[in-house]
């Protein structure tokens, strides 16, 4: 009589999960992550959902280190390529409401018509190749800091690009190709990129305070400075708001700015995975949502599998294809999406484990080389989520990372060697210099300290020689202060003294540009982009 008295108890407390959240825990975690890291990540935000609910939404350490003003679950971060998830759902709902399919071909959709470097390439390239980095033309990042480009311009620039893999055999990462995909969508959908975020997604989830990198009021908006690291002497560079609104140009690539309250519904829509937003309205077709999560590209190698997977570290995060703006793979065995996010200021990452309903976003201003604190600030809080599993990082090992299991590797940059004297008069390298697509870059005498100087765009660099011949070294200032240092500047001659052209590989590791010189002088051609 009294077992069967007992017995609902007991069956109710066998059913019972062991998950038990512990806020305090999780905030005081973040919290040591962010003391040992104060040199380099000052602010952060943070946010995790479950089951169809909101875990927590928190802003820690400061939006802006000489104000010391705090982070909030509203401050607004730069989330750089997590950009990719909205950018290709906001495509394949606009394919799909206009009888479209992923299916169609860009020189199809564009008036003025699409080319690649091939015919291959221009023939048969399809919208969904444009989003499952499958086309194997490298992605140009500094082509970015041209004073000329638009989203259209970029994809007409596409052309003068060799694809360095052959036609859908090859995984390789493109901003490029999310920037046209950005303007493939405002000449469907008839409106800039921008306005159609906030239509097709802001507006319907409630994401009230999100906002663009390339249009974002930060006189009238909690938005959080980005900090970039010293790479030679260490501490915190901040970013200009300059640098972050043309990195912008692309759009579905880096756009987007937004904070931990907005991104829990986010993550709700993508978990719910049926198309509608908490009230029970239709944002998209539930079938295209869902298709957005399907691999689509096997990814070959993973910066982040490198150094998370076992016996290394006591976990495995595994990032095995591409889908549509996500990144396929497992968490300690349950099936994961994820998306980092890098660009000057801001380190991003969110995860997603569908079978179990859990989401968790971060976002932090300063760098994180080799996303490692991003994902082991997420395995904590994925672990605390989760029944049945003991955390695999605690408040000491967050900061000795990746110690105690591996030997940290990590160092800082020599400085340039700024007294070794050039191999020829520094006039004979003067002059404009051009390069089909990437337009004009000059190279004049810096008065001040009497080195070369070199400028493209809104980059500028002053050029210190190398050990070999008429080679350079790059020391950014203005807009890219201590952000991207150039290695192995190379001028090419033809016959003495005349120099023809400049090779940067540190604009594109892969096909690295080289620039014909046009004019010996340093004023403009007139000439921005031939072709």
């Amino acid at each position: 009589m009294e077992f069967y008295k007992f017995c609902p108890l007991l069956i109710l407390c066998l059913c019972c999960s062991v998950y038990a959240w512990d806020q305090n825990k999780v905030d005081s975690l973040i919290k040591a992550a962010l003391k040992c890291r104060e040199d380099k990540n000052p602010g952060l935000t943070a946010s995790a959902v479950k089951d169809g609910k909101v875990i927590f939404a928190n802003g820690y350490g400061y939006a802006d280190v000489d104000t010391q003003r705090p982070v909030t679950n509203t401050t607004l971060f730069g989330i750089a390529s997590m950009s990719k998830a909205f950018a290709a759902a906001l495509m394949i709902k606009l394919l799909h409401d206009n009888h479209l399919s992923i299916y169609s071909k860009p020189r199809d959709i564009l008036p003025e018509g699409f080319a690649y470097n091939t015919t291959e390439f221009s023939n048969y390239a399809t919208v969904r190749d444009l989003m499952t980095h499958c086309l194997g033309v490298p992605t140009h990042q500094m082509m970015r800091l041209d004073k000329n480009l638009t989203r259209k311009e970029a994809a007409r620039r596409i052309r003068y690009f060799e694809p360095v893999y052959k036609f859908r055999v090859h995984y390789l990462y493109s901003n490029l190709h999310y920037g046209i995909v950005s303007y493939l969508s405002e000449v469907v959908g008839g409106k800039t990129w921008e306005d159609l975020i906030q239509e097709n997604f802001y507006n319907p989830l409630g994401m009230t305070h999100s906002d663009f990198l390339r249009t974002v009021d930060r006189t009238a908006k909690d938005v959080a400075q980005g900090y970039a690291d010293d790479e030679v002497n260490g501490g915190l560079v901040p970013v200009s708001e300059e640098l972050n609104k043309h990195w912008g140009i692309y759009g579905g690539s880096t756009g987007l700015m937004s904070c931990s309250e907005d991104i829990t519904k986010w993550m709700l829509f993508q978990l719910k995975a049926d198309g509608t937003n908490e009230r029970g309205e239709r944002v998209m077709d539930g079938a295209d949502l869902r298709m957005t999560h399907s691999p689509q590209t096997a990814i070959r190698s993973s910066t982040v599998e490198k150094t998370f997977h076992k016996p290394n570290t006591p976990f495995t995060v595994s990032e095995n294809d591409y889908a549509f703006g996500w990144k396929n793979g497992f968490y300690k065995g349950y099936k994961m999406l994820r998306h980092t996010g890098t660009t000057y200021g801001y380190s991003s990452l969110i995860t997603l484990l569908p079978d179990v309903n859990i989401g968790v976003f971060t976002s932090m201003t300063g760098e994180d080389e080799g996303y490692a604190t991003r994902t082991i600030l997420h395995s904590y809080i994925l672990d605390s989520l989760l029944d049945n599993e003991t955390p695999s990082i605690n408040e000491t090992t967050v900061c000795t990372f990746p110690e105690p299991w591996m030997r940290d590797t990590s160092h800082r940059q020599s400085p340039i060697n700024t007294s070794r004297p050039p191999t020829r008069p520094l006039q004979e390298y003067v002059g404009v210099y051009h390069q089909t697509p990437y337009g004009e870059m000059t190279i004049s005498i810096n008065t001040t300290n009497h080195q070369l100087q070199l400028d493209y765009g809104y980059g500028q660099w002053i050029l210190y020689p190398e050990t070999t011949s008429d080679s350079f070294a790059g020391e950014p200032f203005g807009y890219l202060y201590k952000l991207v240092y150039l290695k192995h500047v190379k001028f090419h001659v033809q016959a003495h003294p005349s120099m023809v052209s400049v090779e940067i590989p540190s604009f594109e590791s892969k096909e690295p540009p080289v620039f014909y010189r046009v004019s010996k002088s340093t004023s403009s051609s007139g000439s921005n982009i031939i072709g």
